[in-house]
């Protein structure tokens, strides 16, 4: 690194990437916690669970790692290593140092969500909440130590960021690839288990259970991302360009939380969906209902005025005192009105209405109704254990 180098306006190269991720990303995250928020309050109108807190926790944990991401990007990163000075190089480790702290968090905010839903919605299967507890204790075990390295990973601390200090550093390298395989290999655990329990049910049709497998199996998109994420990562800690390729790198890590927590979000739309498909039905049906009647009463007039013309019409005369003479059996085809001015009578014709009662209106009574799956009334317990 040369101290005469030109350094380019900030952010710059990758770094302009990860700035713009970091805020487009939390933006989108945010509206879709809004979302799960809404539905469980004013659609399900249940009071918030564990899993509820988990990820309004993981909402701010992610911002504020998204603000850190933003301000390394105006310390170095994303540039290539020829571009950087001694002071760009201490700030920009600096920084990667206390957003990985929180990058750490979100992952294992996003994770916790996803395991405490699947206990709400299969827990009673002693076998899945045993593994789902085992996931979670991997999960957080080898996220704690994660977070434990990149803090006390050097002796003294601030050799993370200065590395003229004596002192000694473990192998960032190894740890990297470590924690990475961790990532991918928790996140493609979670992605699985629902899938093993939800092909262990009863449905009315294949197509019930295959969108039920594509709403729980959404954590899978959050392990592909690991994945990615893990491969531009481990490639970066052996490059020589590491600033520039970590500009790649953390925008993935970007991504990888915020698709997470959306996926945890995006599980829990079921009844939101539900009232509006039963709402649009509703619709549907008044409609279609409104138009057939208003045909029926077009032709039920049509034909009383046809008859009107073709049949006499029968009156009495007040003066004299005449008795009113009713029309013959053989000519009523409706029900008489003698309410006119003159004392004719008049055939209102009888409409009967044929209209398609409304459905009723979407009701949460369980905790599987949030998905709205009727297949799920199918399911057999013996001795607490679905068969």
């Amino acid at each position: 690194m040369s101290e005469n180098v030109v350094v380019p306006t900030l952010p710059a190269e990758n770094g302009i990437h990860v700035w713009r991720t970091a805020i487009v990303m939390p933006f989108i995250t945010f509206i879709f916690v809004l979302i799960r928020f809404y539905c469980r309050s004013y659609v399900v109108r249940r009071p918030w669970g564990i899993d509820d807190y988990v990820v309004a926790a993981t909402m701010v944990s992610i911002i504020v790692h998204a603000i850190l991401m933003g301000i390394a990007t105006y310390h170095g990163m994303g540039l290539h290593i020829w571009q950087f000075t001694p002071e760009l190089n201490s700030e920009y480790y600096l920084w990667i140092g206390i957003s990985s702290e929180f990058y750490v968090t979100s992952l294992a905010g996003f994770k916790c969500a996803l395991l405490l839903l699947y206990l709400q919605l299969f827990g009673v299967n002693q076998k899945f909440r045993i593994a789902c507890y085992l996931t979670m204790f991997y999960t957080l075990g080898y996220l704690t130590c994660n977070a434990l390295t990149e803090f006390f990973g050097c002796h003294p601390i601030a050799k993370k960021w200065d590395m003229d200090l004596p002192g000694w550093c473990i192998n960032r390298v190894v740890a990297n690839i470590i924690y990475g395989a961790g990532h991918m290999t928790s996140d493609l655990i979670i992605g699985i288990l629902p899938l093993v329990m939800v092909w262990r049910l009863q449905f009315r049709t294949t197509r019930q259970k295959i969108g039920l497998s594509l709403v729980l199996g959404c954590g899978l998109v959050a392990w592909a991302v690991a994945c990615v994420r893990w491969a531009i990562s481990t490639y970066d800690s052996l490059s020589y360009d590491r600033p520039w390729w970590s500009g790649i790198s953390f925008t993935f890590s970007i991504l990888e939380v915020n698709t997470g927590l959306i996926c945890a979000c995006a599980a829990t739309f079921g009844p939101l969906f539900n009232n509006f498909s039963t709402q649009l039905r509703s619709w549907s049906d008044r409609a279609t209902a409104s138009l057939h009647n208003n045909s029926r009463k077009t032709t039920a007039s049509w034909r009383s005025s046809q008859h009107d013309r073709d049949q006499p019409t029968y009156r009495h005369n007040s003066l004299s005192g005449d008795l009113p003479l009713m029309p013959p059996a053989a000519h009523i085809k409706g029900n008489i009105n003698n309410s006119s001015e003159d004392g004719s009578y008049r055939m209102e014709p009888i409409v009967t209405s044929n209209a398609i009662p409304s459905p009723p209106s979407a009701k949460s009574d369980d905790e599987f109704s949030r998905f709205d799956l009727q297949g799920l009334q199918a399911l057999h317990l013996e001795d607490g254990r679905i068969v």
